[in-house]
């Protein structure tokens, strides 16, 4: 098609050219007038579809977009109308299910996403120089005819549903500037003609399942300023070739199984801010020379297969803002030298191999928001410095050997939303101080050695959604306080040595999917209250001392899936109204003192498939 295209649209206008005198359309009263050089918004389709046609044949659509309405003036305009006959041309392959209102008998200045002229410095302004057709819901495949614009400088098909490969005949589009395929269902290699798109600045292709190796031939495009093939299922090495692209700004390779080391060939990107390499295989150590990359903000090199320690080089990158080296085999400890990174906002070091303590120079990067240093070997006290870090907002030390008591100083930061310092081995009580956290939406304490009872005051903290001080040696009951939590969805208290009896305040939270109060010295009965969480999905009262009935209100929690009664010493039957929880998919009652009848009601739920009835 696309030389026939070409062809036709040749003919036709020398057929134009010789027919003065004959009958013609009657042009549109206004003469022919670029558009203005703004970007204006595409506008969606209407909810109506347009009706199908079929494809048109390429002389057809040359004559078409000839009958002074698709292009006016289409005599003094033979490039226009070849890009009115390649759009007609290519419209249902683009478009696939969802139709464009692109027609011959509307003019191209009301064509969906289609724009003339530009402010690009000898752009024709009676040419198509941009396809603006992102989130369109197409369904088709890109057409290798799209070529046949040779004005265009931005190709925008971004947030469809596109499926195939991408044409190699898209290299022909010689005047491209920006290309934006990103988010689609794009498959296959990056074709290597790319590259000769030498105008290229900014190509999006993320959010795709494009496969296959990164066409070296990308060392072509020196003006590039901005590469996106995040999130694709790109393989083999990082070409060395990539070091030509002396323009690059912003260079965004996660998210796909690239493997080998981080080519040396990239220190020579010295414009290069944003360095995205996450989420692949790569090996090897994190090379000394990404110091030398002075304008890097944002530095990701989060879930690879990198070992050997931080280089202490990394002190030298004074604009950094994000440093994410998480999820890899680093070793030793954290270097002293990165505490001269003050502009620092988020720091990733978690899962790794990290040893010795945790620096009190962390204190210092005032403009850390998220501090992420869990599943490490990190040993000795939390430092009371991090408390300085007034902007702190996530602060992870989980799955370390911390020792010493929770710093009640950490109450001060009045911006935390998230404090995880599950699995340590910390010791001392929950201090009273956290109280004061009122943005607080995550605590997990769990796993730890702490004493004493849970502070009522965390009652006052109406933010929290999940609350953890499960595996730990807290004494006392649980505070009735807890019941204020009304946006609380997970409470685990489990394995304390908890005493006295469920409060009937927990009733209250609506919110709360699961509750874990198991392995306790919980006494008294189930208060029928617990029947009123409307969200609940698990529900544990394991190994604890309670008493009486089994509650019939337990039989409102209609989202239940598990329930877990266990080795408590409760009597009677187990009530009818239990066979109104059809989504029930567990349930353990034994270890009690019920009697063996079993309501049928219950055998006849839909879902259960685990059932732990008896007494022993």
């Amino acid at each position: 098609m696309r030389k026939l295209v070409g062809f036709a649209v040749a003919a036709a206008m020398i057929l134009l050219a010789a027919c003065d005198g004959q009958p013609r359309a009657e042009p549109p009263a206004r003469g022919f007038q670029a558009p203005t050089v703004e970007q204006p918004t595409v506008q969606p389709p209407p909810a109506t579809a347009l009706a199908a046609t079929s494809t048109p044949s390429a002389a057809s659509v040359v004559r078409q977009c000839s009958n002074g309405i698709a292009v006016p003036d289409p005599q003094q305009n033979a490039g226009l109308v070849q890009d009115c006959a390649v759009l007609l041309a290519i419209r249902d392959t683009l478009a696939g299910t969802t139709p464009l209102n692109w027609s011959s008998d509307r003019s191209i200045f009301g064509w969906w996403g289609v724009r003339l002229g530009g402010s690009w410095l000898g752009a024709p302004t009676n040419r198509v120089t941009r396809l603006y057709l992102s989130d369109l819901r197409l369904t088709g495949t890109i057409p290798a005819e799209v070529s046949e614009l040779t004005e265009l400088r931005i190709l925008d098909l971004s947030t469809n549903q596109l499926t195939g490969g991408i044409p190699p005949e898209i290299g022909g589009l010689v005047q491209l500037v920006e290309l934006r395929l990103a988010e689609n269902r794009l498959i296959g290699f990056i074709p290597p003609e790319l590259g000769l798109l030498v105008n290229l600045e900014s190509p999006d292709l993320r959010l795709n399942r494009l496969s296959g190796p990164l066409p070296a031939e990308l060392d072509n495009l020196t003006r590039l300023e901005w590469i996106s093939l995040w999130s694709n299922e790109l393989w083999g090495e990082i070409p060395t070739e990539l070091g030509a692209l002396t323009n690059l700004q912003w260079l965004s390779l996660g998210h796909n199984r690239l493997t080998g080391t981080i080519p040396s060939s990239l220190k020579s990107l010295s414009k290069l801010y944003g360095l995205f390499l996450n989420h692949n295989q790569l090996s090897g150590e994190i090379p000394p020379w990404l110091g030398t990359l002075r304008l890097l903000e944002e530095l990701d090199l989060e879930h690879n297969n990198l070992n050997g320690e931080i280089p202490a080089e990394l002190q030298n990158l004074s604009s950094l803002r994000l440093l994410s080296l998480g999820r890899n085999r680093l070793i030793g400890r954290i270097p002293s030298q990165l505490g001269t990174l003050t502009n620092l906002e988020g720091l990733y070091l978690g899962r790794n191999q990290l040893e010795g303590g945790i620096p009190p120079w962390l204190g210092t990067l005032s403009s850390l928001t998220e501090l992420d240093l869990e599943e490490n070997k990190l040993t000795g006290a939390i430092p009371h410095e991090i408390a300085a870090i007034s902007d702190l907002e996530w602060l992870s030390l989980a799955d370390n050997q911390l020792t010493g008591e929770i710093p009640p100083a950490l109450g001060t930061l009045a911006n935390l939303t998230t404090l995880d310092l599950e699995g340590n081995r910390l010791t001392g009580k929950i201090p009273g101080q956290l109280s004061k956290l009122s943005n607080l939406e995550y605590l997990d304490l769990k796993a730890n050695q702490l004493t004493a009872g849970i502070p009522s005051e965390l009652g006052v903290l109406t933010k929290l959604t999940v609350l953890d001080l499960g595996a730990n040696q807290l004494t006392g009951e649980i505070p009735r306080q807890l019941g204020s939590l009304a946006r609380l969805e997970y409470l685990s208290l489990d394995a304390n040595q908890l005493a006295g009896a469920i409060p009937p305040e927990l009733g209250a939270l609506a919110s709360l999917e699961t509750l874990d109060l198991g392995d306790n010295q919980l006494a008294g009965s189930i208060p029928p209250d617990l029947g009123a969480m409307a969200s609940l999905e698990w529900l544990s009262l394991r190994d604890n001392r309670l008493t009486g009935v089994i509650p019939p209100a337990l039989g409102k929690l209609g989202n239940l899936k598990s329930l877990d009664l266990r080795d408590n010493y409760l009597k009677g039957s187990i009530p009818a109204e239990l066979g109104s929880l059809v989504n029930l998919e567990w349930f353990g009652f034994s270890g009690n003192q019920l009697t063996d009848d079993i309501p049928p009601e219950l055998e006849e739920l839909p879902k259960l498939r685990s059932f732990y009835p008896g007494n022993t």
